[in-house]
């Protein structure tokens, strides 16, 4: 073999380990955390709050949620102190989804039973590209804030009165239970 031969074989060899190592990026690499329910006042509605952290270099989103608790579970998030239903929430690539009171979160309406503090609820979590990832998530008492780890109260927000004034689909109301009234949810429920 002579040298160019050898220099060429040795140069193939070399990327051929630096593309295999690199793959582009690292697939999505999940893992919740914090995450809780606040007793919910009646079985109309709940809220859940986690955090989902991503490890891997590739970014994924949270595309929906299961459980048994609920059969209409959905994805909103908050801007301008409006509510909006979501299809989907990114998680970046090394990077955290934050669901938390005041920001986005998961909305169960009509529910099978009125989960108490101390029970536990699973929910399961699917993404766009990841494998779903089942969730055990602790019913606490309707003024729980987290402590520094978890998915936090937003920004000076919190309680279970949820967001007074806050805006869901256009229409003001004040919050008796998280994140929005009775009548503001249900014609939520009306729009779909």
């Amino acid at each position: 073999m002579n040298r160019r031969t050898t220099l060429a074989a040795v140069l193939a060899l070399t990327a051929g380990f630096a593309l295999a190592g690199c793959g582009g990026d690292s697939a999505p690499e999940l893992k919740v955390s914090g995450a809780y329910l606040p007793q919910p006042v009646d079985q109309s509605m709940a809220g859940a709050f986690m955090v989902i952290k991503n490890s891997g270099g590739t970014a994924d989103k949270l595309t929906s949620v299961t459980s048994d608790l609920s059969d209409d579970i959905t994805i909103h998030t908050t801007k301008n102190n409006k509510m909006e239903e979501v299809k989907s929430l990114d998680i970046p690539a090394n990077g955290e989804l934050e669901l938390a009171r005041g920001g986005n979160h998961l909305m169960f309406m009509g529910l099978k039973k009125k989960p108490a503090e101390g029970q536990r609820v699973t929910v399961e979590l699917h993404f766009g590209t990841s494998e779903p990832v089942k969730v055990d998530v602790p019913v606490e008492s309707a003024t729980y804030v987290p402590k520094n780890g978890g998915a936090k109260a937003g920004s000076g927000e919190g309680g279970a009165a949820g967001h007074e004034k806050m805006q869901h689909g256009g229409s003001q109301h004040d919050g008796s239970q998280h994140e929005g009234s009775m009548n503001d949810h249900s014609q939520h429920d009306a729009k779909k």
